[in-house]
C-alpha cells in the first residue's frame, strides 16, 4: 500500500522545502535572473533584463564611487574648546629699532663724527648728556656693511634688563629701509635641542603671567630725529619671524599689558591630503637636532644653497646661519656650479611639509605710561625703559582636530 512506503513523507517533505526555497528567491533581488529566465514573454523578458542592467549599472556605479572618494582618505574638521592643564610658551622676538648704537660708530669711526653745537644740543638733550658727546656727520651709516652694523648694535645685557635666561642671538633682521639689525629671542626652539617650554595655569589666578623690561637707550640714536623703540613680537617657538613684518612697536616710558590667546591645529599624516609631519618625531630620532617647523624648514633650505652655492649666508632668510652674510656682488648664481637654485629649492621644501600639531597666537595690548612706582627696583630714574606683562588667557583653548571620515 501507497500508506506504507516509508518514503513518501520524505518526499513530500523535501518538496516543500524546494517550493518554499524557491519562492523565498523568486520574491528577493537575487532571483532577478532567474525570474527574466523564467518569463515567457519574450517582450517583458526584454523588459526586465533592460531594468536589471540599468540598476545593476547603477548599483556598482554608486558602488565605486564611494569607493574611489574613501581610498581619497577624505577627513571631517572638528572643533573643541578644552580647558587645558598646560599649553605651549611662545616665544619672544625683539630688536632695538635704532640698529646701530651711536657711541659704538663713533669709538671706531671718529672720522664719521662731530661734536654738536649748542643750537644741536638744545633740540636734542638727550643726544648731549656729558661733554664727549659725538654725533655722526651725514651719510656716515653709508661705510657700514652688514657685519659692521651688527657688531655696533646695542648690547643685549642693556637692551634686555631682566629676564636674563632661555635667550638666543644675535641674529640679522631687515626692516623697512633694507637695513640689518641685531634682534634677540626668548624662549625659541627654532633649530636647538632644547625641549619645548610648557607653561601651567596658576593656581591662584586663570592668568600665567611673566614680565619684561626693556632698556631702548634713546641717547644712543644714531639719526636725531628718529623714534627709538623696541619692535616686539610673539610667535611659534618653533618657527622664525622678522618683527619689523610682524611685530608691534613698543614705545619708550610705556607699560605694555598684552594677553595671550592661543588655537591648536591637530593635522594628519600621509595618506591624508592633509599630509603632515611630525617635526617633534623626527627632531627627537634625529638628536633632538634640526627644525622644527614647515617656515623654519623652508628657510633652512634656502639658506643651505645659498651657503653652498655662494659661500655666504643671506641676510633676508632667518635660518641660523654658518657663513659671512652676503654682498651685494656675492649674488650671482650663474658664476657658481648651481645654475638652478630655484629647482634645488623646490626639491628640498618637498620635505618641509605642515605641522602635525601646531599653537597659533593672537594676542590684544594695552598700552599705558609707566609710573615711577613700577620703576621703583630701577636706580636710574631718568631712563625711559619699557616694561611689557605678558598674560595668558588660558581658561579655554580652541582646537581644530582634523580625523579621519572612514576607518579604512
Amino acid at each position: 500500500m501507497d500508506s506504507d512506503n516509508p518514503e513518501e513523507p520524505i518526499r513530500g517533505k523535501k518538496k516543500s522545502v524546494k517550493g518554499y526555497a524557491s519562492k523565498l528567491f523568486k520574491e528577493s533581488s537575487v532571483s532577478a535572473v532567474s525570474s527574466i529566465v523564467s518569463t515567457a514573454s519574450v517582450s517583458r523578458k526584454v523588459f526586465r533584463a533592460l531594468v536589471f542592467l540599468l540598476f545593476t549599472a547603477g548599483f556598482l556605479y554608486q558602488c565605486i564611487k564611494f569607493l574611489y572618494y574613501v581610498l581619497q582618505y577624505p577627513t571631517v574638521v572638528n572643533i573643541e574648546i578644552n580647558t587645558p592643564v598646560r599649553f605651549l610658551s611662545p616665544a619672544y622676538t625683539f630688536c632695538n629699532t635704532n640698529g646701530v648704537k651711536r657711541s659704538k660708530f663713533c669709538s671706531k669711526y671718529p672720522d664719521y663724527c662731530k661734536t654738536p653745537d649748542k643750537a644741536f644740543c638744545d633740540n636734542n638733550p638727550l643726544y648731549c648728556k656729558g661733554n664727549d658727546t659725538k654725533i655722526p656727520v651725514e651719510g656716515a651709516l653709508d661705510i657700514l656693511g652688514l657685519e659692521e652694523s651688527l657688531e655696533l648694535s646695542h648690547n643685549l645685557s642693556i637692551l634686555f634688563i631682566y629676564p636674563q635666561n632661555d635667550i638666543s642671538g644675535p641674529f640679522p633682521r631687515v626692516h623697512e629701509e633694507n637695513f640689518a639689525t641685531s634682534c634677540y629671542s626668548y624662549h625659541e626652539r627654532i633649530d636647538n635641542h632644547l625641549d619645548a617650554l610648557y607653561r601651567k595655569k596658576s593656581e591662584l589666578s586663570n592668568f600665567a603671567e611673566e614680565f619684561m623690561l626693556f632698556n631702548p637707550e634713546e641717547n644712543e640714536t644714531f639719526f636725531p630725529n628718529s623714534k627709538q623703540g623696541i619692535i616686539f613680537a610673539i610667535h611659534s617657538p618653533y618657527e622664525p619671524i622678522n618683527p619689523f613684518q610682524k611685530g608691534i612697536f613698543l614705545k619708550p616710558g610705556r607699560l605694555y599689558s598684552i594677553t595671550i590667546q592661543m588655537l591648536e591645529e591637530e593635522l594628519l599624516p600621509y595618506p591624508y591630503k592633509t599630509n603632515c609631519l611630525n617635526y617633534t618625531e623626527k627632531w627627537l630620532k634625529a638628536n633632538k637636532s634640526g627644525t622644527r617647523s614647515q617656515e623654519a624648514c623652508r628657510h633652512r633650505c634656502a639658506q643651505d644653497i645659498f651657503e653652498e652655492c655662494l659661500n655666504c649666508s643671506s641676510v633676508h632668510i632667518m635660518a641660523t646661519r654658518k657663513k659671512r652674510l652676503c654682498k651685494i656682488n656675492d649674488l650671482d648664481f650663474s658664476a657658481t656650479h648651481c645654475p638652478s637654485p630655484e629647482e634645488q629649492f623646490e626639491l628640498c621644501v618637498k620635505d618641509c611639509r605642515d605641522d602635525c600639531s601646531r599653537t597659533k597666537y593672537t594676542y590684544d595690548v594695552q598700552e599705558m605710561y609707566l609710573t615711577q612706582h613700577m620703576l621703583r627696583d630701577v636706580e636710574d630714574k631718568s631712563l625711559r625703559l619699557i616694561r611689557v606683562k605678558i598674560s595668558f588667557d588660558d581658561s579655554e583653548i580652541m582646537k581644530i582636530r582634523y580625523q579621519p571620515q572612514y576607518q579604512v
